[in-house]
């Protein structure tokens, strides 16, 4: 698989996502360059959030259960398809979601 580019198929929310943020990321940012992070950002909190702060990566995960088009998903939250991609494998590398 290319990058910025995830297997959406089926995929299933597990648990309340504090697994995508929280104190600290964990798993940590590295490897997904349109994510981002701090602890008390004014919109989103402490959770994790897209580079261009358009959504959290809790908000893309939910939404990717219905909608798998990444495209889709980019122009509903005003993002890029990449950012969509970093956050749906992020939420599966946090497990948040699962395949």
């Amino acid at each position: 698989m290319a990058d910025g580019q995830a297997n959406l198929g089926k995929l299933t929310v597990i648990g309340q996502g504090t697994c995508v943020g929280g104190a600290q990321p964990n798993p940590p940012l590295d490897g997904f360059p349109g994510l981002c992070w701090m602890p008390d950002h004014p919109v989103f909190g402490n959770r994790v959030f897209t580079d261009d702060q358009k959504a959290s990566v809790f908000d893309i995960a939910v939404r990717a259960c219905e909608q798998p088009d990444q495209a889709a998903l980019a122009a509903q939250f005003g993002t890029t398809p990449a950012r969509v991609a970093d956050a749906i494998n992020y939420a599966l590398k946090a497990g948040f979601l699962r395949q």
